[in-house]
């Protein structure tokens, strides 16, 4: 269905990414925590079917990304909407350093034909980012 997307209403933007040093106190304060260079996690998706996506990610209590920068092309950045969406059925909470989350993908990826895809992706990473920065603040 073609629209506004009403998830975005109101909604903060998404939260300032930490500093290595930051994100590396987050993964030391949470045990089951994961922390990947960024451009080694989309390495690793590329070598993986999405299908196991979702094993991937069982029994990790936060995932935390080093380095996290946008998309270079879009086979990666279908990965990532994946990838997304098997950490938001999870509710995995996603800390970063680097560029903000809602970084991910670009203009024009925003404005082509997965448009939808991205953009739901976008929403479903900034609530986990969300819930690791409201971690953080309580830790």
């Amino acid at each position: 269905m073609d629209g506004p997307d009403y998830r975005h209403r109101g909604l903060p933007d998404a939260p300032a990414p930490f500093d290595d040093a930051e994100l590396v106190r987050f993964v030391e304060g949470h045990r089951g925590a994961s922390l990947d260079d960024f451009d080694a996690l989309v390495a690793h998706l590329a070598a993986l079917h999405p299908s196991r996506y979702g094993a991937l990610v069982d029994g990790i209590e936060a995932v935390c990304f080093r380095d996290v920068h946008t998309a270079p092309d879009q086979s990666v950045a279908l990965r990532l909407v994946v990838l997304a969406d098997r950490l938001y059925d999870r509710q995995i909470p996603v800390a970063v350093s680097g560029a903000s989350i809602d970084a991910l993908f670009d203009e024009q990826m925003l404005a082509g034909g997965y448009r939808k895809k991205y953009r739901r992706a976008i929403s479903r990473l900034v609530a986990l980012n969300r819930l690791a920065a409201a971690e953080a603040h309580h830790a």
